[in-house]
């Protein structure tokens, strides 16, 4: 039997013993019927275990390397619409590829996940789905994962996650360097907008002018230690003044 058919037999049968949930709800309760299921099949057995062996050939200098982060985290994933939790992941932002660490495998063993198939997926805090559609007034909206942050019903922020490959050659042999390097975009009433800079923000929001100048003025420092977080609050305040304004 293969692995969703026994997954919609156990959650049938564990849903009549317990009298309770909706399989589709994103409780906490629905969270640990899913583990429930991981742990009663399998979690070496999952659909979730395809995909090609995670390689690294890359070495680096320093703390250089090509991941959001350099090592795996827990996280949850929706996979062919099927969701898991709790599964170890890491995202390699220079190749876009999600990589897998298999159910009590060592952290050497990863597996890259194939990319149409999987619809999103959370890490760190971060909640990520992966962009299918093409923009042709925007070619810099590639195909891919993105960071997903939605700030109002007609207003979402998308973080285009990338590292940009440097090559160093030296005596003991050829090292890379890995530089952060995202784009960010702008989907505003189903238009989709690369951001570059200020101004392209305040051409979005030209009545909020002054609001913006002021937040990169207070706000200095943010933007250089964490350019990510510091946009990611800018878009909030944004949202957050328009909604005073309309009141």
């Amino acid at each position: 039997m293969k692995n969703y058919q026994k997954k919609f037999v156990f959650l049938v049968l564990f849903g009549l013993f317990l009298n309770i949930y909706v399989i589709h709800s994103q409780t906490n309760n629905d969270v640990n019927i899913y583990n429930w299921f991981d742990k009663t099949v399998g979690k070496d057995n999952l659909d979730l275990n395809n995909g090609t062996p995670h390689t690294n050939p890359y070495r680096t200098i320093g703390d250089s390397h090509l991941y959001l982060i350099n090592k795996y985290e827990l996280g949850k994933i929706t996979c062919e619409g099927q969701k898991y939790y709790e599964v170890k992941l890491k995202y390699d932002i220079y190749r876009d590829i999600l990589v897998l660490n298999p159910y009590g495998e060592s952290e050497n063993t990863g597996i890259n996940l194939i990319q149409n198939k999987v619809q999103s997926f959370s890490i760190l805090d971060k909640n990520f789905v992966k962009i299918d559609r093409k923009i042709v007034t925007v070619p810099e909206f590639t195909l891919g994962y993105y960071e997903e942050s939605k700030i109002a019903p007609d207003f979402t922020f998308y973080i285009k996650h990338h590292k940009d490959l440097q090559k160093t050659v030296l005596e003991t042999g050829v090292f890379y360097t890995f530089k952060e390097n995202n784009s960010y975009f702008i989907e505003l009433k189903n238009n989709i907008y690369l951001i570059k800079g200020k101004n392209d923000i305040i051409k979005l929001f030209p009545e909020q002018k002054k609001q913006i100048n002021g937040f990169y003025l207070l706000n200095r420092e943010l933007k250089k230690s964490d350019l990510n977080q510091f946009m990611k609050n800018l878009m909030k305040y944004i949202s957050n003044s328009l909604s005073i304004q309309t009141k």
